[in-house]
């Protein structure tokens, strides 16, 4: 449609091509015939003129120019999407590149990673603080610019509220790999934050592993940041950043502990001692101490995380199974597995460890999930201490489990099992028919029957 030699809307000569490897435009080098913008620029016109195509082209290019003049937006100086055929805009061209480009120096230096981290999710701030969401977040639609990084590709994007272009819920775009679940299902017509981090969390994972992003793995990953990439990408929208500025947040702990700017244990024991007095002498809490001390425990090594789990008076527990920190509890409950797994605790700690976890158990906002992970941790603890007192606060609480959904999870914990205080259970005894039959099972199982 356009070729090399030709002078495109009168005002630029077409130099060569620069990238065809866009689902929708092309770009080609080109030189201003009427002045010069004191950069080089390059040219991307809409190659296919189907009527989606054209107006997907168009709102990109209506979406950029609304960004004009932001330094994390890539710069557009010039473009005629009403006059002229094809549709085209004139941007800044960055010669670096994208990030793709240099993975084998991110992976090298936890330094850089945090850095471009920031950039990105900087980057990305910029669309949501205008209700704009990307929705094709990638390493290649990163462009370098000298110390900075710059969002390109805006041919996804939408505005909250605005038309897609796309007629079915069923339909959405994206690039295999990095696509949530929810566009699967009718989420890319209504997409929303959580989205956008599921993206920016497979686009992480790419550059610290230089792996296949459809099924992220932890090898050869800091354990701090996979954390991070993990919840990103967390299959439910609920268990994931619910904001940009909680990941951020997170990123920011996870490398103070990294490049050791600061005792990551020790801004968790003043949260923590905050929280503690405050529990203590008015019996509530602040939710954002609560919030970040439990992002700074996901990311402290596990030795700090064994040393700090201790130090946990009671009344946390309470708190976290009985207030909304839906998204945050199971991410302590995972941190505070370190110390049940370790069986570095006198043999009268499991019944504190018992306790504690049957606080969340019983906790009224706790979701069966997260009940049923305290109870794991609970039956953990009482078995390998051996202690009997714990043993018996895991029998109270399999006993009175009532709600079937929690029933078939705290079942499948009994067949897991199978120890001589839980045979010793009467399923008569039991409030949950699926808690009941499992007994049964082992029970007669242990006669060989």
């Amino acid at each position: 449609m356009i070729n090399i030699g030709d002078v495109v809307d009168g005002k630029y000569r077409v130099d060569g091509l620069c990238s065809d490897s866009g689902g929708m435009g092309t770009v080609l080098f080109v030189t201003p015939l009427t002045g010069s913008f004191g950069f080089n620029v390059v040219l991307k016109f809409c190659k296919n003129l189907s009527q989606e195509e054209l107006l997907r082209f168009c709102r990109e290019v209506r979406l950029l120019a609304s960004c004009s003049g932001n330094s994390k937006i890539v710069h557009v100086v010039d473009y005629n999407v009403s006059d002229h055929d094809p549709p085209y805009f004139i941007m800044k061209y960055y010669p670096d590149g994208d990030l793709s480009k240099i993975i084998p120096t991110i992976q090298a230096s936890p330094e850089l990673q945090e850095t471009v981290f920031l950039q990105m999710i900087d980057c990305i701030y910029e669309l949501h603080s205008r209700n704009m969401f990307h929705r094709d977040i990638k390493p290649q639609n990163f462009l370098i610019d000298g110390n900075q990084l710059v969002l390109s590709d805006f041919g996804l994007s939408t505005e909250v509220g605005s038309s897609t272009g796309f007629t079915r819920t069923s339909m959405y775009w994206g690039t295999q790999g990095f696509i949530p679940p929810e566009f699967l299902s009718g989420g890319f017509k209504h997409v929303n934050a959580a989205s956008d981090i599921f993206m920016l969390g497979k686009t992480m994972y790419v550059l610290v592993s230089n792996r296949n992003p459809m099924y992220p793995v932890g090898d050869n990953i800091l354990p701090q940041v996979f954390f991070i990439i993990e919840r990103c990408c967390h299959l439910q929208q609920d268990r994931r950043y619910q904001s940009l500025a909680e990941l951020r947040q997170t990123v920011v702990s996870a490398f103070d502990v990294l490049l050791g700017r600061a005792s990551g244990v020790g801004s968790a024991k003043q949260l923590l001692s905050q929280i503690a007095s405050l529990l203590k002498s008015e019996n509530k809490y602040i939710p954002g101490d609560l919030a970040k001390f439990i992002e700074i425990f996901a990311v402290l090594n596990d030795k700090d995380k064994v040393k700090l789990s201790f130090e946990m008076p009671k009344p946390l527990f309470s708190v976290l199974g009985n207030t909304s920190m839906a998204t945050h509890l199971p991410i302590f409950l995972s941190a505070y597995s370190h110390m049940v797994e370790t069986k570095e605790y006198g043999w009268s700690y499991a019944e504190t460890i018992a306790e504690n976890m049957r606080e969340i158990f019983y906790g009224s906002m706790a979701s069966i999930t997260d009940k049923g992970t305290s109870l794991e941790l609970a039956i953990k603890a009482s078995i390998y201490m051996n202690r009997f007192a714990a043993m018996d606060t895991c029998r109270e609480m399999i006993v009175h489990v009532s709600d079937e959904k929690l029933g078939f999870i705290v079942a499948r914990l009994v067949l897991d099992f199978d120890e001589h205080f839980i045979r010793s259970i009467e399923p008569s005894e039991c409030k949950s028919d699926s808690v009941a039959n499992a007994i049964r099972q082992i029970r007669e199982s242990e006669k060989g029957i």
